[in-house]
């Protein structure tokens, strides 16, 4: 039992080895029948007939009808598509012991066609019975045709079949107001549009701005797609996401009208070659029936035309060319571009393109022209009547023979007043077309702009030149004005830094009528005209004390002036310790009785005071209002410690105008926001007025060694 299982086992597995290699792969199996009704299925003659599968995109269904006399006589059915292939069909009697349907040889193709068990049928009705071939996948390519040859005794035909890609369906709505257009699709698969230019039956431009836009009907069946202009060649195009699939494009403003012709104007562009004038459009140029002419560029908008002017031209793809080889290439010879009653000026001359220049001179009775030429030529003069829209000739025609590098000059005499008229000149051989027109007029308008922008830049100078010396004469209280009090404390007892000093406070009380208290001024002068008691009345430890509780209540600022003195003895006292101005400090506290036996002098107690109200205010995050300064030549920013890091610090006089806003110095002005801004404007400016004037005092205070070189 287990040996019969076996050998059909076996037989089983030769049975379709032999099928593998005998029917075609990837194709469907050939079958010839008897046909269902004896009618006569010819096309055009040809018995044979093809379609797309109806489940595989891929594949082509052919039928053939072969009459029972062809088929007696051996037919042959050639199908090429990736392959060729003959089909024979042939037929099988009932006493055929042949179990197979087809056999494969080579290319070659057997179809067996059964007979009926219907005595009747085989024998009595067989010139009337005809036979139906089908073979229902024919592997073919997109937009590659599959040719189906019939040949038999009665009818040699063939059929051309080509598999179409599968587009998805659409329509459009054109919005030309929002520059829009609306694609709807009728599919239910995922599709992309996209816009572009039309340049050929087979070529549309997709710009870098034209992104493509997926369409899910999930979600919803239409998309809005934005162009940047309005033109006959935008077409949109839809197709489905997969594969190389084909892009179904429509054209909807192909058509119709063109909506706004200014579109044209601003999606082309004029491209300056040495004889010709390309005027390139995104649209190919048959589109547009531009027409180019010549006009002179009299003022700013005002361009005049040239009659007779027409520039000739011819087609190139989606460029339009113009001839300009014998074209005046001054740089107000303009071009007019004009289509459908709308027109575009381009003005592309240089003025190192034109050889000859021209003069006019207005006299009583008569107009001259003055030429100069640098090659020979004729030139001719014409006087002629300006409108809105042309000069109107008047007159004879006068002309001049120029040689190289010369001059020459026509006088044409005047009938009229010269502010009606203007003269037409223009290079008459070798001729040139485009005349240029001057008038009387625009020349004296030429030169009273001229005359009206010197005076208004002389105006301008003397009320400079006035600001300037009011300036300088009331100083910057003007315009700066420090309100609140500031205390000025000195950490070295140099000469040269006490006088620096002293010349900080000179210029912040005298310039920018500040109060200040400096300890220094007070012990080496008399008490001043308010009455407050000096260091020398109080002590130095209860002066500065006061001076700094004062200060902080009215909002104003210390600033401590930095030395390399002063790092020293910020050192030493952080050795110190103990019960010393750092201990206060860590009370919060500004006050330290142990400085009342420090020395007698004004500069170290006051100095020592005041690091320690600085230390009190940096513990309790209070040190705003603080501000370290040092002068260039005397200090630099690495003397200041690095526990001193977070307190604004100003190199002078370099920033002293970043100092003058530290300490308020604006005075508050009045108005709208366009004057508040220009003050503000000007008092950075004095500010910077005032950070040179320093300088200047403080060159002459630094000894002649820390003048030439210092550190920073």
């Amino acid at each position: 039992m287990r040996l019969e299982r076996g050998r059909v086992g076996s037989l089983f597995s030769v049975w379709l080895l032999f099928r593998l290699l005998l029917l075609p792969r990837g194709r469907a199996s050939f079958s010839c029948q008897r046909a269902h009704e004896n009618v006569d299925k010819a096309v055009d003659g040809c018995p044979v007939e093809t379609d797309r599968h109806p489940f595989n995109s891929r594949c082509v269904t052919v039928r053939a009808w072969i009459p029972h006399a062809d088929l007696s006589q051996a037919p042959t059915i050639e199908i090429v598509s990736l392959t060729k292939e003959i089909i024979r069909p042939v037929v099988k009697h009932k006493r055929t012991k042949k179990k197979w349907h087809t056999k494969k040889n080579g290319n070659e193709i057997r179809v067996w066609c059964h007979e009926s068990s219907d005595p009747l049928g085989q024998r009595g009705n067989n010139t009337l019975t005809s036979w139906e071939l089908l073979c229902d996948c024919v592997e073919a390519k997109l937009r590659l045709p599959v040719t189906v040859s019939y040949s038999a005794a009665s009818v040699r035909c063939s059929v051309n079949y080509t598999l179409a890609d599968p587009a998805p369906s659409f329509s459009l709505s054109v919005d030309a107001a929002s520059k829009s257009i609306n694609v709807t699709v009728d599919s239910e698969n995922r599709v992309a549009a996209r816009w572009c230019y039309k340049q050929s039956a087979h070529y549309c431009v997709q710009r870098s701005h034209s992104s493509v836009t997926v369409i899910d009907p999930a979600r919803s069946r239409s998309a809005i797609l934005n162009i940047p202009h309005v033109l006959p060649c935008v077409c949109v195009q839809v197709y489905f996401l997969h594969g190389d699939t084909l892009r179904k494009s429509m054209c909807p403003l192909q058509n119709i009208p063109l909506p706004d012709v200014g579109d044209v104007w601003l999606s082309s562009t004029v491209t300056l070659y040495e004889s010709t004038l390309i005027w390139r459009s995104e649209c190919p140029a048959r589109t547009f029936p531009v027409v180019a002419t010549l006009c002179w560029r009299r003022r700013q908008h005002v361009c005049t035309h040239l009659l007779n002017s027409t520039l000739d031209s011819w087609e190139d793809g989606s460029d339009l060319i113009f001839n300009i080889s014998a074209v005046d290439k001054h740089p107000q010879m303009c071009v007019k571009f004009s289509l459908h009653g709308s027109y575009n000026i381009s003005c592309p001359f240089q003025p190192d393109m034109s050889s000859w220049h021209v003069s006019l001179e207005a006299g009583p009775r008569a107009l001259s022209v003055h030429i100069e030429s640098l090659a020979p030529a004729t030139f001719s003069a014409q006087l002629c009547v300006p409108s809105r829209s042309d000069c109107a000739s008047r007159g004879p025609i006068w002309a001049v023979t120029v040689d190289a590098a010369s001059e020459g000059r026509v006088t044409v005499p005047l009938d009229w007043p010269a502010e009606l008229t203007c003269m037409q000149v223009w290079q008459s051989f070798p001729a040139l077309h485009g005349r240029r027109i001057l008038c009387p007029n625009d020349t004296r308008s030429r030169w009273g702009a001229q005359a009206a922008a010197a005076v208004i830049f002389l105006h301008m100078l003397a009320l400079l030149a006035f600001f300037l010396h009011s300036l300088t004469k009331k100083g910057a209280t003007a315009w700066l004005s420090i309100q609140k009090p500031v205390l000025l404390v000195c950490s070295s007892e140099l000469s040269a830094h006490i006088s620096a000093t002293c010349a900080l406070a000179s210029l912040l009380r005298g310039d920018l009528s500040a109060t200040v208290h400096v300890a220094l001024c007070s012990a080496s002068s008399q008490k001043r005209a308010d009455a407050e008691s000096g260091v020398a009345d109080l002590g130095p430890l209860p002066w500065l004390y006061g001076q700094w509780e004062a200060v902080r209540e009215a909002q104003g600022n210390v600033l401590i002036v930095w030395s390399p003195e002063a790092n020293g003895k910020w050192r030493r006292r952080a050795r110190s310790g103990g019960d010393s101005p750092r201990g206060a400090a860590r009370r919060g506290k500004c006050q330290t009785p142990a400085m009342e036996n420090e020395p007698s002098t004004v500069i170290e107690p006051v100095f020592a005071a005041a690091l320690t109200c600085l230390e009190a205010a940096l513990r309790q995050r209070k040190g705003g209002g603080v501000a370290l300064v040092y002068f260039r030549g005397m200090g630099r920013s690495g003397d200041i410690p690095e526990a001193l890091r977070d307190v604004p610090r100003y190199c002078l006089p370099r920033n002293l105008g970043g100092l003058i806003w530290e300490l308020g110095g604006l005075r508050g002005t009045k108005g709208n926001f366009w004057w508040r801004c220009w003050r503000r404007l000007l008092a950075k400016g004095l500010s910077m007025w005032l950070a040179r004037q320093l300088a200047r005092k403080l060159r002459s205070l630094l000894p002649p060694m820390q003048r030439t070189r210092g550190p920073r």
